[in-house]
């Protein structure tokens, strides 16, 4: 049997939605709702569904870019669901998420050499002149 890599369960978001002169909740939208997912290792899972279904959202839920409001996700065995910060780190090293429109991917006002050293500056990888080699 094939080792799982990523467990949710249950992982719900919600956003809430002020109105009013005082800007207090009125209502609630659920982005995400209950959902449970496993993705076993070496295995490549491809999300696909009506625009406004929560698509991007679970992304950014499992690549922790976004807070959920309930429920957990594992990855590789460690739960990461509530990791911030430097915790965040080693996790971040081992996943990437791709977004349809590539231009909402880059800067820009960035050229690509300097995009893609960032990612490696950022998590510490190799040195200046190691970094410049990788990316070229």
């Amino acid at each position: 049997m094939a080792e799982t890599l990523v467990e949710i369960r249950d992982l719900v978001k919600e956003f809430p939605v002020r109105g009013g002169i005082l800007q207090r909740q009125v209502a609630t939208v659920t982005a995400v709702a209950g959902v449970d997912l496993d993705i076993v290792k070496a295995e490549t899972l491809g999300l696909v569904g009506e625009s406004g279904c929560g698509k991007t959202t679970l992304g950014r839920l499992l690549t922790r870019l976004m807070e959920p409001t309930s429920g957990t996700i594992r990855f590789d065995g460690v739960d990461i669901t509530h990791l911030s910060g430097k915790d965040l780190k080693p996790f971040r090293r081992r996943v990437q998420i791709i977004f349809q429109d590539p231009y909402g991917s880059l800067d820009p006002r960035s050229q690509v050499g300097p995009a893609i050293a960032e990612g490696l500056r950022l998590h510490g990888i190799g040195t200046k002149d190691e970094q410049q080699e990788r990316v070229k």
